[in-house]
């Protein structure tokens, strides 16, 4: 390259090139959003809906919905950059189901758009960052590795007071969901919990091979195991940043193959030590790898030098090469976390990191009256088999027939302390009154409806729970079950406990209901007369009233159905909404059906009616205080202007004229640019 006859700043191998004075690459639309002005040779970016990017994105501000995504294009290939902030969550409590409430706040910068010297941001806490690589993805805006070394340029503005990391490349934080977090992964005899669009739980766990301790034959001399991956094996050899001292010395600082933090400072200090400045870090390996020897290739030693306003003020010998990876984890849930790069500043770890973990809301326990006609009312079947417009509005009873009360004088509970005390327990009543509605169809079915909606999150199961004591209310066949709908979404019932008097027959024969003697021939079976079980012929009772009997629901799901008067009875349903729809309205209610008219006076009673799911947002502990949270959290107190990237290691001329460029190209920073100086090696 003749750098006589080149009369810019040198753009072959330009991977990265953010210039805030060019409005293409920011104007004050964007935000504080920064976009490169190139992109690198080798770029490519797929069409890709990332559901689980909120998982990650969520914890430096890119997003305030932790079960939001992003979508990329194939048109997505210029590198870009965003304002780094955090989210103040506000958990709703359990007597509230609107869901969390979430604000977020960014660090400190100020966008200057007057003076002569052109646009650029004044940092005061705040940096930029953004991620150039998905692992596992058709992603890579800048290779992870680099064959040829790597040139970065950043011209910046230094203050009396300017210090801090002003570059930071490799991984922002480690593996958030290393350790497993409890309220988002349960173990035990199965795995429960949140999903992601993959259907992975949020763990860490991965499967290795051992060696038995005893096997019959070499077929079995392997164990499965799941181990989790040490949160530091992620982040070895994976981050490296660039700051300035307080006394205006350049150091580094990376974590090396045993996970130990290297940290050296030069010897001279920047001169001048305010004004623009235009500092450059090069790392020129020993011996030049091709592609295709990339990968496997070990790491090499090479040459790192810092240039300030085109002069070399320091070379370290024999450093060892810096290249990135991403985690062992399953990928979607490590978007945007490894292949990371902050401008302006380093990066926080999981100082802000947010995890999802269970919640119990009530839906009635107790309350009184008030609450009871404020959150309560009766309508009419909402997913009916007729045809009808349900019953609209948001307040009140809608249909006729069932009257709801909260009542304190049918049930006792026995003093925590003093046995021989009684209280009175408040539960609802549901009593039939005779009267008659409109009831969609059949005549004898009513929705006890709560009002409010339930903000259901998807990729996780919803556990509802509600106990009842019937009194007389049936006098043909009846159910009472609870039901969740939306007119958002499909609701997935996945298993559930519904009440069923008596137990007929028919249910019990049923495809799919097993019952406690499913004989082959079916010609034996099981029938309930007033909630008491009977077997076969003989006629003997074979179970207590409010038994189990399993069966196959609607869903193809196996549930189950409890029978029984004049006894409190445990209902249930586990219900989730379609993956990946990400938060919706559900309703909930308990829904009672007869094939006959229900017999006036007759009641049910309902307590305990909660619901659980792991939906609120909170901080692991485990998480905080982690190594690149003690180690890189030093965001550069200055200005920055532009930010350059070449996918080779520059020479010293090189780095010499893109200084003299920015020094002719714009006079009134004044950059003292000199040809000559003294190199300072270690």
């Amino acid at each position: 390259m003749n750098l006589e006859c080149l009369n810019d700043i040198i753009t072959s191998n330009l991977a990265i090139h953010i210039d805030l004075t060019d409005l293409k690459s920011w104007d004050l639309n964007t935000g504080l959003t920064s976009f490169s002005l190139t992109k690198w040779s080798g770029a490519v970016s797929d069409n890709l809906n990332l559901y689980d990017f909120g998982l990650t994105g969520f914890d430096n501000g890119r997003t305030n919905i932790m079960w939001s995504g992003i979508e990329i294009t194939p048109a997505d290939t210029l590198f870009s950059m965003y304002r780094v902030g955090y989210n103040i969550v506000e958990n709703p409590m359990g007597y509230e189901t609107s869901g969390v409430t979430v604000t977020t706040e960014y660090l400190p910068i100020t966008a200057v758009t007057t003076g002569t010297s052109g646009n650029y941001f004044d940092l005061d806490g705040g940096y930029l960052q953004g991620f150039f690589k998905l692992e596992d993805y058709n992603y890579e805006l800048l290779p992870a590795r680099y064959g040829a070394g790597i040139t970065i340029e950043t011209l910046v503005y230094l203050y009396p007071e300017s210090q801090g990391i002003f570059y930071m490349m490799g991984a922002r934080a480690e593996d958030k969901y290393n350790p497993y977090f409890s309220g988002e992964t349960m173990t035990g005899d199965t795995t429960s919990g949140v999903t992601t669009s993959l259907g992975n739980f949020l763990d860490a766990l991965e499967p290795y091979e051992e060696l038995r301790p005893a096997f019959r034959d070499t077929d079995d001399m392997y164990l499965t195991v799941y181990k989790e991956v040490p949160p530091l094996d992620n982040i070895k050899n994976n981050v490296i940043a660039f700051e300035l001292t307080q006394d205006k010395k350049l150091a580094y600082k990376y974590v090396n193959a045993d996970g130990l933090v290297v940290t050296n400072t030069s010897t001279l200090s920047v001169n001048p030590t305010t004004g623009w400045t235009m500092i450059a870090m090069v790392f020129t390996p020993d011996e030049v790898l091709e592609d295709s020897e990339l990968e496997c290739a070990e790491q090499r030693l090479g040459k790192l030098m810092f240039y300030v306003n085109g002069r070399a003020i320091w070379t370290i010998k024999e450093f060892p090469e810096y290249y990135f990876h991403g985690f062992t984890n399953d990928k979607e849930k490590q978007e945007g976390v490894p292949y990371s790069i902050s401008w302006g500043g380093g990066s926080f770890g999981l100082a802000e990191s947010w995890h999802y973990d269970y919640q119990t809301y009530i839906i009635y326990n107790g309350q009184n009256q008030a609450y009871v006609d404020s959150k309560l009312w009766v309508e009419p079947d909402p997913i009916p088999t007729d045809c009808y417009d349900p019953p609209t509005g948001t307040t009140g009873t809608t249909l006729e027939g069932l009257s709801l009360s909260a009542d304190s004088t049918t049930f006792t509970y026995v003093d925590n302390c003093n046995p021989d005390v009684e209280h009175p327990l408040t539960v609802l009543r549901v009593e039939y009154t005779g009267a008659t509605g409109t009831t969609g169809g059949s005549g004898n079915t009513y929705f006890v409806k709560f009002a409010q909606p339930i903000s259901a999150i998807s990729n996780r199961d919803y556990v509802v729970n509600l106990s009842v004591f019937l009194d007389g209310l049936f006098d043909g066949n009846g159910k009472v079950s609870v039901l969740m709908y939306s007119d958002d979404v499909d609701v997935d019932v996945v298993s559930e406990i519904e009440y069923m008097f008596p137990l007929t027959n028919a249910s019990l024969l049923a495809d799919g209901a097993l019952g406690l003697h499913p004989f082959p021939d079916r010609q034996e079976y099981e029938w309930a007369v007033n909630g008491v079980m009977y077997y076969g012929e003989t006629g003997f009772p074979v179970r207590p009233a409010g038994s189990l009997v399993t069966y196959t629901n609607s869903s193809g799901n196996v549930s189950y159905a409890v029978t029984g008067q004049q006894t409190w009875l445990s209902l249930s349903s586990t219900f989730r909404t379609p993956d990946n729809s990400g938060q919706s309205e559900v309703y909930l209610g308990l829904l009672i059906e007869s094939s006959e008219e229900l017999i006036s006076g007759g009641t049910i009673y309902v307590n305990d009616f909660v619901y659980t799911a792991p939906d609120i947002l909170v901080q692991d502990e485990r998480k905080q205080d982690l190594t690149i949270e003690q180690n890189f959290d030093y965001s550069f107190i200055g200005g920055i202007q532009k930010l350059r990237v070449y996918d080779r290691a520059f020479t010293s001329q090189e780095i010499l004229h893109n200084a003299l460029i920015e020094a002719k190209a714009d006079p009134s920073k004044n950059m003292a640019v000199s040809k000559g100086g003294r190199i300072i090696y270690r």
